[in-house]
């Protein structure tokens, strides 16, 4: 299946495309189409605040109203209707512009980046939780050469392979969707509970995972739900693992699965 791309969201945000078929049977997309309007709203609302300070509007409104220069003869003017505005109106504008643009940045990086790193976990869980539904798209195998080779032929890259151990065995894998690119994710069924280990290139800080102790080994971390998420990062790859286990415990199993390199 074929999600949705950043392009296809922008234009069904913009009003100029009609929301195609693959909606209607995609719960993922869908929930990724309302994140996107939810930030859009709430970026509407911040800038709908914003306003220039008195001071400065009414330096604006004098710096219009000034005297214009003695108007051209009618057969030497241009045809055009724009009132153009002296240097000292533009000047203005400018600084009211300014003002506005300062007063918005904290308002973007307040709404979006909270919104978009919950929305990138909540992501990761999607796919953990479409893994343990064993749809038709999950290969199902315990040896993790197979599943290994499996992902390379789907991703055109060879996920590193978890080490196993301690009571922990290979259920399969999948290609999921994760921000509108394929990603690779292992499920490991551990004593705890199943975790999936989903391979990303985005790195863990994009993710909106904070860094955290790791034996050594630079590790992230967050949560989404009843989800806990752990990272490392291998390479061009962020490997994260997602379970409903305990934080500390789904970290020393990434660690045990030798997916980690110190830091």
């Amino acid at each position: 299946m074929n999600h949705l791309t950043d392009e296809q969201f922008e234009d069904l945000l913009q009003g100029g495309a009609t929301e195609p078929a693959h909606l209607a049977e995609c719960r993922a997309c869908r929930d990724r189409l309302a994140e996107h309007r939810a930030v859009r709203a709430r970026l509407r609302s911040s800038f709908a605040s914003v306003r220039a300070d008195a001071a400065l509007a009414e330096r604006i409104r004098r710096s219009v109203g000034e005297p214009r220069p003695a108007a051209a003869p009618r057969s030497l003017r241009r045809p055009s209707r724009v009132h153009h505005l002296s240097r000292f109106a533009w000047a203005g504008l400018a600084a009211a512009a300014a003002v506005i643009v300062a007063a918005a940045i904290p308002a973007i990086l307040y709404f979006t980046a909270p919104s978009m790193a919950v929305a990138a976990q909540a992501e990761l869980v999607r796919i953990h939780e479409g893994n343990l539904a064993a749809h038709h798209e999950f290969y199902t195998d315990a040896d993790p050469a197979k599943l290994a080779d499996y992902l390379k032929t789907h991703l055109g890259f060879e996920p590193a392979t978890p080490r196993l151990g301690q009571g922990m065995a290979m259920r399969g894998c999948c290609v999921a969707y994760f921000r509108g690119s394929a990603a690779g994710s292992y499920v490991v069924d551990t004593p705890r509970g199943p975790i999936s280990i989903i391979v990303v290139p985005q790195t863990p800080e994009s993710l909106g995972l904070g860094r955290v102790p790791g034996d050594g080994r630079t590790c992230w971390a967050g949560a989404f739900a009843t989800n806990h998420i752990v990272a490392v990062r291998l390479g061009d790859y962020s490997y994260c693992a997602v379970g409903e286990v305990p934080q500390d415990l789904l970290t020393a199993i990434l660690l045990d699965l030798g997916l980690a390199e110190r830091s």
